[in-house]
């Protein structure tokens, strides 16, 4: 009886783990950043953040890869913002900023001239 009970609890315990590590993985968004010429922007700072009211409360950032690719676990109700290189002052330039509300799907920021 005591082996059927943790076998039952072990196959349940399994079962929760494959679906949290399903839902984990499923719950990331992916930013893709270009440049005007439709390049990936190598080595592009995204930044996910959130606020509360005018209050930054958390912050993460990423550098793009080779590909122009940031991929970030999701945080309801974050916004990403994208900047690259300097603006002449020292300071990076900006590149775009979203706030997606159907995280999971992949977002593309373009650099306006």
């Amino acid at each position: 009886m005591a082996t059927k009970r943790f076998a039952a609890s072990l196959a349940a315990l399994f079962l929760m783990g494959t679906a949290l590590c399903t839902a984990a993985s499923a719950a990331t968004v992916t930013v893709t950043v270009k440049l005007p010429s439709g390049a990936p922007a190598k080595h592009a700072f995204v930044r996910m953040y959130t606020m509360a009211g005018y209050t930054v409360v958390s912050q993460e950032t990423e550098t793009t890869d080779a590909s122009g690719r940031a991929t970030f676990k999701v945080r309801p109700g974050a916004c990403l913002k994208a900047e690259y290189g300097n603006d002449g002052s020292g300071r990076p330039m900006s590149i775009g900023h979203e706030c997606p509300k159907p995280f999971g799907k992949t977002l593309t920021i373009n650099l306006s001239p």
